[in-house]
Order: structure tokens, then C-alpha cells, then sequence
């Protein structure tokens, strides 16, 4: 029986990498199994992303108090959902859509699609990316602001609280997030791991640089940061002059402001190359010939994206246990060139070794990145979506 859909999110569906590629691909699979998707995006920033004219897209500002970055995400929701506007909008929308059932991305829109779901009574997955707001705990201390309540974050967990009491089915992104969605809210949930869109992209091979070089890429997001930061405490002049990180995305912007990185900023910048953002296939091709791709995430909760992207490019990756949450079962069909530690001077140690040995002159971990693509990856959401609705 064909079902109608409509994924509720943040961000708009990408086809390239993050959060936005993960909804991009589920909507791929999803619409594989005969269902219509649609979605409804709610968000800041009316540019990024790609909707199609059969979405609901709502731009909104959350300016009405002092920005606080860390938690943009809750006031967005917040506003929104006390909007009577834009709630009769989206529930305008799920009646014209007929509209199944509709699958949470995040909790954050918890107020609007409560408020819409009371005129128009749907089933709700609740698709946990996250458990939010141990992650937004963690990050506080990153993020300190004289105006932010101390126990904020348990905003956050009442929202996710009432996203799984208003679920009919819960997903969590990896093994460690199951259990704690478990011990923390008493739900059992249905593992749906996160996938590479690198996985099924062409892998060339070939000397891109006129130095050996490591990848790195990543958002500016603390987790990122800091990791980095991390690895490069006191400095980076434990790498060869010669040899540099090649660095991606809107982290470089972060990276050249933060403060560790800043105490011996010549012999940092020195073996830092910063590229800003680069389209898709020259972050791949970076990617491919580096010494390693590097996946520094030493904080965080759920699943790293990034750590899909690094294990499915082709080249070595150098990575933290943390990195390796939702992945650990491609590892254990195929960990070939895959170094894991557990502490910035391991990271370091690691680095310095792979620059010694050099890199393989061919691909590796053929296995893992076919096990790594979307289409694999979300078998078990396109599944359970069969059993709701």
C-alpha cells in the first residue's frame, strides 16, 4: 500500500553531505519502497538545501532575545509553534499532502508539530539523531553565555521526552544512543545508522598536491573544534615542515580563530592549508589521496557523519574510539588502513607514524564502502515505515 510521508526537519535535503544528505537519502529509499515523501523545513536560512516545489518550506527569525548559537534550534521551534500563522500553514499542508505519517527529525519542532497534530491527528515517527540535550550539556562549556538559565539543557530533554511519548515508533542512529534512549526515556528504538554519500561516488586515485598532505573537514561545530584543538595542543610541530592538513568546510574559519591554535599560530599556519568550502568531488579527490583522513572527535553524542565520509573515501583514516560509535560493525567486516585511538597524544602518534610509512599505493576498504551506501544503510527505517501508518 503506497503511503504519504512528510519529513519534518531543520535543514533542507542535500544530496551531498551532513544531516540534510541523510534526509535526502531517506527520501531516496523510502520513495524506492513505492511511498510518496514530502517535506516540511523549518528553519533560518531560506537558501541552503534543496526543496522541490511540493514542500513546505517556513523561514523564520529567532532575534526576539539574545542569539544564543547553542540553542538557535530550540528557539526556532519555540517560535514557530506559537505562531498560529505558520502552524494553520503546515496544517493546511498535511491535508492537501494527506499526509500517513510524519517522521521527526529532530525535537526542536516538537511545539509546531504538536500544535498541528491536534487539527490533524497523524502517526509520528520520532527519527533521534541525537540524544540533544546530553550533547547541548557537553557543549555549554564551549558556548558560555552570562544570560543562558544553568539547567537550559533540560529544555531540550522535555522536548525529547515528548517526542518519543507522542511516537508511535523511535529510531536512534547507533547502538550507544539505543541504549540511552532506553535508560533515559524507556523506549526501545530501532537502529538506523548513518551512511556516506561518499560511498557511491567515482574514487580517483592520482598526486593532487606538491606535498604529502592529511584531510580534514568538518563544520564548524564544537565537537570539530575542539577535537582538532585537541591534536594540536601545544602545536603541530610534531609534523615534518613539509607535510600539512588540508583543512575543508566552515571549520577553517573557526579554526584560525581559536585561542589553542592561536598560542603558536606560525608553526600552526605553517602546516595548515585552509580551503574554505570546495565543491563535493574536490573534497573526495582531497580526501582520496591524502596520508589519512583525519576524524578528531573526542566529545559528542550519537553518530559522527564525517566518520562515514573518512571510512568510505578510500584512503587510511586515523580516528578516535568516539568516532567509531555507529560504525562498529563496518569495522569488524573491514577496518583495512583504519588506525583508532583514545588520546590526542595517540592521534599525534598516529599521524607521525602514517607520515613515516607514507600512504598505500592503492584504494582501501572496499567492503566497507559498499556496506557504507544510503541505500544499504536505511534498510531498516524504509522497513519500519511498512509496519506504521
Amino acid at each position: 500500500m503506497t503511503r504519504t510521508i512528510v519529513i519534518f526537519s531543520t535543514y533542507a535535503p542535500s544530496e551531498e553531505f551532513g544531516g540534510p544528505a541523510r534526509i535526502f537519502h531517506m527520501r531516496r529509499v523510502i520513495e524506492r519502497r513505492g511511498h510518496r515523501v514530502s517535506h516540511v523545513v523549518i528553519d533560518t536560512d531560506g537558501v541552503r538545501g534543496a526543496t522541490t516545489a511540493n514542500d513546505l518550506r517556513i523561514t523564520a527569525s529567532t532575534r526576539t532575545r539574545p542569539i544564543d548559537h547553542l540553542y538557535t534550534d530550540v528557539e526556532l521551534g519555540a517560535t514557530v509553534g506559537a505562531d498560529q500563522h505558520q502552524v494553520d500553514k503546515v496544517v493546511a499542508y498535511l491535508r492537501r499532502q494527506r499526509a500517513d505519517l510524519v517522521i521527526l527529525e529532530q525535537p526542536f519542532l516538537v511545539p509546531v508539530v504538536r500544535r498541528a497534530l491536534a487539527q490533524v491527528p497523524i502517526p509520528v515517527l520520532y527519527s533521534c539523531q541525537n540524544v540533544e540535550y546530553q550533547l547541548r550539556k557537553d557543549l555549554e562549556q564551549f558556548s558560555p553565555m552570562r544570560t543562558r538559565s544553568p539547567l537550559r539543557y533540560e529544555e531540550v530533554r522535555a522536548l525529547e521526552i515528548e517526542a518519543v511519548a507522542m511516537s508511535a515508533a523511535v529510531t536512534s542512529i547507533c547502538t550507544s544512543d539505543q541504549t540511552r534512549l532506553q535508560l533515559d526515556f524507556g523506549v526501545e528504538s530501532v537502529v538506523v545508522p548513518n551512511g556516506s554519500t561518499v560511498a557511491e561516488a567515482r574514487l580517483d586515485l592520482q598526486h593532487q598536491r606538491d606535498h604529502a598532505y592529511f584531510a580534514f573537514a568538518g563544520s564548524s561545530y564544537w565537537p570539530n573544534t575542539e577535537g582538532f584543538a585537541d591534536i594540536a595542543t601545544p602545536s603541530l610541530a610534531f609534523l615534518p615542515p613539509n607535510v600539512r592538513i588540508e583543512i575543508c568546510g566552515s571549520v577553517c574559519k573557526a579554526l584560525l580563530d581559536h585561542r589553542r591554535l592561536l598560542n603558536h599560530s606560525d608553526i600552526n599556519l605553517a602546516r595548515m592549508s585552509m580551503n574554505g568550502f570546495v565543491p563535493m568531488n574536490e573534497l573526495i579527490g582531497l580526501m582520496v589521496n591524502s596520508i589519512a583522513v583525519l576524524v578528531p572527535v573526542f566529545l559528542g553524542e550519537g553518530s559522527n557523519l564525517k566518520s562515514a565520509d573518512a571510512l568510505a573515501c578510500g584512503a587510511p583514516v586515523i580516528m578516535t574510539r568516539r568516532a567509531t560509535h555507529g560504525y562498529e560493525d563496518v569495522l569488524a567486516i573491514d577496518d583495512e588502513g583504519v588506525t583508532v585511538v583514545d588520546t590526542p597524544a595517540e592521534f599525534r602518534a598516529a599521524m607521525k607514524l602514517a607520515v613515516a610509512t607514507g600512504r598505500p599505493s592503492g584504494l582501501v576498504g572496499a567492503k566497507r564502502r559498499q556496506m557504507l551506501a544510503w541505500s544499504n544503510r536505511l534498510q531498516p527505517l524504509a522497513t519500519l515505515i511498512e509496519t506504521l501508518a
